[in-house]
């Protein structure tokens, strides 16, 4: 009699155990940072004409996943048909590796059926360099060890130092925001929700308007990895250094400032 009552026992805390497994798996791959709500300076006066004017930006906290989206959780949301398969490349299928060769309908999608979002710009910005208007996320000096970035072809201020190539997320550990975000310089291009346009010019987007990528990738080196840097595409481009990572909400704001 006890040892039948035991079976069922078993495999009740087998079923906990393994489900508890499983959360934190999933809480890790979640890795979600915190940042606090407030204003913050955005843009830069000394970089491309873009990024200009410096203006000041409100934001309400919210949540970013620390890393980069992995070929491994893109592909649950593929399985569970809320997603379209990534494009593949050659000797970069590995689960891993930050998902790439997605559109930012796709990035969308995924970022939707984890119940968030995609960062608007200004998040990701804030994100990357606190609010003290740093450069880089770690600061105002250009390092190759810090981000993986400047390697074309062999080609690059970074060629000595980095492999060209996208690594997994969490490679470069010394190269951590303000706000313990990883890889917000380098490694993939990751895409935001805004259209792109001029600062401080309300600009209705027109159907197809190019979306804005942030962050620099481990494979180009004509434009440095700051926290200000723009670039935008279609939102049907994909490459094989373009990922996503995704936001959510947080609370509410106590106070006008923060900390990082």
């Amino acid at each position: 009699m006890m040892g039948g009552m035991r079976r069922p026992l078993l495999l009740a805390i087998g079923m906990l155990t393994a489900a508890a497994a499983s959360a934190r798996l999933a809480s890790a791959e979640e890795g979600l940072v915190r940042v606090p709500g407030g204003t913050f300076r955005m843009g830069s006066s000394t970089g491309e004409p873009d990024e200009r004017p410096v203006h000041a930006v409100r934001l309400q906290p919210f949540q970013l996943q620390r890393t980069e989206v992995t070929q491994a959780a893109y592909a649950r949301c593929v399985r569970a048909g809320a997603c379209r398969p990534a494009r593949r490349y050659p000797g970069l299928s590995k689960p891993g590796l930050p998902v790439v060769g997605v559109t930012w309908h796709d990035a969308r999608a995924y970022c939707t059926w984890r119940g968030m979002r995609l960062p608007t710009e200004a998040e990701w910005e804030r994100a990357a360099r606190g609010i003290d208007g740093r450069r880089y996320p770690w600061g105002d000096k250009l390092e190759c060890k810090r981000a993986n970035f400047g390697n074309f072809l062999g080609a690059g201020p970074c060629a000595a130092h980095n492999p060209g190539r996208v690594l997994p997320p969490g490679s470069r550990p010394e190269g951590l925001s303000p706000t313990g975000a990883q890889d917000m310089a380098g490694n993939v291009w990751e895409w935001v929700e805004d259209t792109y346009s001029a600062y401080l010019r309300a600009e209705k987007a027109a159907p197809g308007a190019r979306r804005v990528v942030r962050g620099g990738s481990c494979c180009s080196y004509f434009a440095m990895p700051t926290t200000t840097n723009r670039l935008s595409f279609p939102p049907g481009y994909r490459d094989r250094d373009l990922g996503f990572r995704c936001a959510r909400e947080w609370g509410r704001i106590d106070s006008p400032g923060s900390a990082p």
